[in-house]
């Protein structure tokens, strides 16, 4: 039996978190219920740990006052960054957590390379290397003359490195807000969370050294993943995988529980869905390709004993039927 790995949060807990999330964003919160919600955050550890990992898989409008953030969704490209600017020059954005994160959403934004929802891009460097970047992501480049390095600001990114080509051997980094992931002439991915960075490699090897400086290195082989914060490194876990499902189009489920499942998928497509908690440790397995995510989202409804609603526009909730 594979060991469960730290950090990981009750099903029904992400639901809760998916649901209050859902509500602020409708716009249609009351001022009791951001009491509760403040309560409910501050009733335990893992609800904050939660609140901030739907944060990071929810779309990337979440610096956003709630009723902006559902008016953004549905505006114009050019009118929606021009409301997201003057909202942001205006300030204040009420909860805490939106206003905690904004500084991240600019970095997002203002970065050399950012994909949108639901898109995934392949960019290749200066040196040959390519980078597959997952939806919502932003990346950082900066080539110098003693180092390639990467900036991964949000979201992930898969990279098959090439062979300096500038005639001397530059180390090869990717930097994140948690530490430093060095290429040992591999493919490998890197992605930011809310709370610590993830990093899987497919071929060869990788040196991770969190920011800390009393952190130890570790080195990361083929089929090895973990994760990592700035002051230390998670157990090392196998991965069978030979790429990041998402670079082949589909998103894969291993036995993970439905309400994980709807927060990755949330990442591929508009709006936000959520679960009812006591269907969110329902494991979900399979293969689903993202082309199509309200096909995934009818198949769930087809093989499940669940039923979709929409409580709102742009919000689906999957409920026991």
């Amino acid at each position: 039996m594979q060991q469960k790995r730290p950090l990981e949060i009750d099903p029904r807990i992400l639901a809760e978190a998916a649901e209050w999330f859902a509500l602020f964003r409708s716009g249609r919160v009351q001022a009791n219920e951001t009491a509760q919600w403040q309560a409910w955050l501050a009733a335990h550890p893992d609800h904050q740990t939660a609140w901030s990992r739907v944060e990071f898989h929810i779309e990337r409008f979440k610096a956003l006052p709630p009723k902006a953030a559902l008016a953004a969704l549905t505006a114009p490209d050019l009118q929606r960054r021009r409301a997201i600017k003057h909202l942001v020059l205006l300030g204040g954005v009420g909860l805490a957590s939106w206003q905690f994160s904004r500084a991240g959403y600019w970095q997002a934004w203002t970065a050399d390379y950012h994909v949108a929802q639901g898109q995934i891009q392949t960019i290749t460097l200066a040196d040959g290397s390519t980078v597959a970047m997952d939806s919502g992501s932003a990346l950082n480049v900066a080539f110098g003359a003693d180092l390639r390095r990467l900036q991964l600001v949000s979201g992930e990114i898969y990279i098959e490195t090439a062979k300096d080509n500038a005639g001397w051997q530059r180390p090869f980094v990717v930097d994140t807000q948690d530490g430093r992931v060095r290429a040992l002439g591999t493919r490998f991915s890197v992605s930011q969370q809310a709370d610590r960075s993830e990093v899987t490699v497919f071929a060869d090897s990788v040196e991770i050294q969190p920011i800390h400086p009393n952190s130890p290195k570790q080195q990361l082989h083929a089929g090895q993943n973990t994760r990592f914060a700035a002051d230390r490194i998670e157990p090392i876990q196998p991965n069978k995988l030979d790429k990041p499902a998402w670079t082949q189009g589909v998103i894969v489920a291993d036995d993970i529980p439905l309400s994980e499942f709807l927060l990755q998928l949330n990442r591929y497509r508009q709006g936000y869905i959520t679960c009812a908690p006591e269907i969110a440790d329902m494991r979900i397995i399979g293969s689903f390709p993202l082309k199509d995510t309200d096909k995934i989202l009818a198949s769930l409804a087809t093989n499940l004993p669940v039923k979709l609603t929409n409580p709102l526009p742009l919000w689906v909730k999957v409920l026991p039927r």
